[in-house]
């Protein structure tokens, strides 16, 4: 509270005193003002882009729990071709992968058993930063890094999302890959020509039931493996997150 001085009437300072008061108000909301205009600079500096790869279209439904049911198993596979253009899980910059999702389809209960009588159970899933072997026909890919398995079983008929509690390290040119030990049913079959994709199958082991059933999915980082196989019409059900560094 102002006083007055020199036993001045009480009334007598306080226009000067508003005025004092004011200009010390003032100089106060400058001074917030340059620093919250700062504070936001700094922000601005230090902000990054997220990318979805794998997005930007809309998803189509799971083959399953339709006749025939289909799903992915026992491969490491990525998507070369889809309504975006080629190759919509490379990555454009350096940065982080900070999650995944992926889209399941409910089988029935006759589906299930047929997919863990045939790849295993229980179905599960992963992601896989790989990066292209230079000069190689059919391509081949190195295994970076991946993340851990997830169990697929409680999300089954849902989109569900995986957040990593350590983000993978990615650089620019690297494929992120959906790895699948047993089986996963996020997969749509039937679509535009557009869609393909490519698996860690040997070429011309891509068809027959018995290759299908032992093929294996790259799992062991630092590893190199052919993509001999290319299926179109199809297209695998997951995306990823991407943090670019700036």
């Amino acid at each position: 509270m102002l006083k007055s001085r020199d036993n001045a009437p009480a009334g007598a300072n306080r226009p000067q005193a508003a005025l004092a008061a004011t200009a010390v108000l003032v100089g106060c909301l400058s001074l917030l003002i340059a620093l919250i205009a700062g504070a936001s600079g700094a922000g601005a500096q230090t902000g990054k882009t997220t990318v979805i790869l794998g997005g930007g279209s809309a998803t189509p439904d799971p083959s399953c729990p339709d006749n025939p049911c289909r799903a992915i198993g026992s491969v490491t596979g990525f998507q070369a071709q889809g309504p975006t253009g080629n190759l919509p899980f490379r990555v454009g910059r350096d940065g982080r992968i900070t999650a995944w999702t992926i889209t399941l389809a409910q089988p029935t209960n006759s589906q299930r058993a047929f997919f863990n009588g045939f790849f295993g159970t229980p179905p599960e899933a992963r992601i896989a930063i790989l990066k292209r072997v230079p000069g190689t026909s059919p391509p081949r890919y190195k295994l970076r890094r991946q993340s851990p398995i997830r169990v697929l079983s409680p999300y089954l008929g849902q989109t569900v999302k995986f957040k990593l509690s350590n983000p993978l390290p990615v650089r620019k040119g690297n494929i992120v890959g959906l790895t699948v030990p047993t089986w996963a049913p996020a997969f749509a079959i039937n679509l535009p020509s557009q869609n393909a994709w490519r698996a860690s199958r040997q070429k011309g082991k891509c068809l027959n039931t018995t290759d299908l059933r032992q093929g294996r999915p790259q799992q062991v980082v630092d590893s190199k493996r052919v993509y001999g196989c290319r299926y179109t019409t199809a297209r695998l059900l997951y995306t990823a997150t991407l943090v670019e560094d700036r």
